[in-house]
């Protein structure tokens, strides 16, 4: 079992370090082919699995940037960040991380919000499968449950911030059309999944303050407090509430607590 462990561990050091060729001495050549090259067939079956992957997982970013960027972009994100997990599903966790480190792609923002895009909507439909409230729910609290009142979300819901057009970018590409130019569009986008679809849209100034805060604290009486900045003290709890029934239609809450 050891020496099987051993030979297992090597084989593994081969195809995530090239320079690592103990397994070679170790594998019998043939009248066709020799040990190293039987082991490179290995080795770039492996890489193209893994471009695959995030081929799959950046599509549109892919049709953004073009087969040779996008090429060029892969080969330093599987030798920057080699597969550390058995779930493939990990694999291209870091994308955006290496998108706004690497030249030339790190001078162009949108690059980063559209790969943030992507991975936001994996994210969401991986979540775990939370059971949302219905708008029921509100009518079973007292007056003094509101003060103390906790928001849960589903795992799935995410604040996308956005400093270009680049969800509009997404779209378009999304949608085998043309994408517009880059702009400065300071907007903010929620995506979330409901009924085991993902699902998302653009939110404004104040709801934006308010689901931020939610998602953050999960306190209703911290959301008011932040309305604050967009509505008048009279106003605030109507809006307060406007926005937690939009959140419970949407199937984006699962759980009203308290504190």
């Amino acid at each position: 079992m050891n020496r099987l462990r051993n030979l297992q561990h090597e084989f593994l050091q081969y195809l995530l370090n090239d320079a690592s060729d103990n397994i070679i001495k170790r594998i019998e050549s043939s009248p066709q082919r020799s040990a190293e090259q039987r082991m490179q067939y290995y080795g770039t079956a492996y890489s193209l699995r893994l471009q695959e992957v995030l081929r799959n997982d950046y599509e549109q970013l892919h049709a953004y940037l073009g087969d040779d960027l996008f090429e060029t972009l892969m080969f330093n994100y599987i030798n920057r960040y080699p597969s550390r997990h058995p779930n493939l599903r990990y694999f291209g966790q870091h994308m955006v991380e290496l998108v706004e480190q690497l030249e030339p792609f790190n001078q162009h923002p949108e690059v980063a919000e559209i790969a943030r895009i992507e991975q936001a909507f994996a994210n969401s439909f991986d979540a775990a499968d939370n059971q949302h409230i219905a708008l029921s729910k509100l009518a079973e609290l007292s007056p003094s449950d509101w003060a103390n009142l906790q928001l849960r979300f589903h795992d799935s819901v995410q604040l996308l911030p956005q400093t270009y057009n680049s969800f509009q970018i997404w779209q378009a590409l999304s949608n085998d059309k043309t994408p517009p130019d880059k702009t400065l569009d300071d907007m903010a986008w929620v995506i979330w999944r409901a009924d085991l679809v993902s699902r998302y849209r653009s939110l404004q100034p104040a709801e934006r303050t308010a689901l931020s805060v939610a998602l953050s604290s999960g306190s209703f009486a911290e959301v008011c407090s932040a309305l604050l900045e967009h509505y008048s003290e009279q106003d605030t709890p109507l809006k307060a509430v406007a926005y937690l029934q939009q959140w419970i239609a949407d199937h984006m809450l699962c759980e009203l607590g308290q504190r």
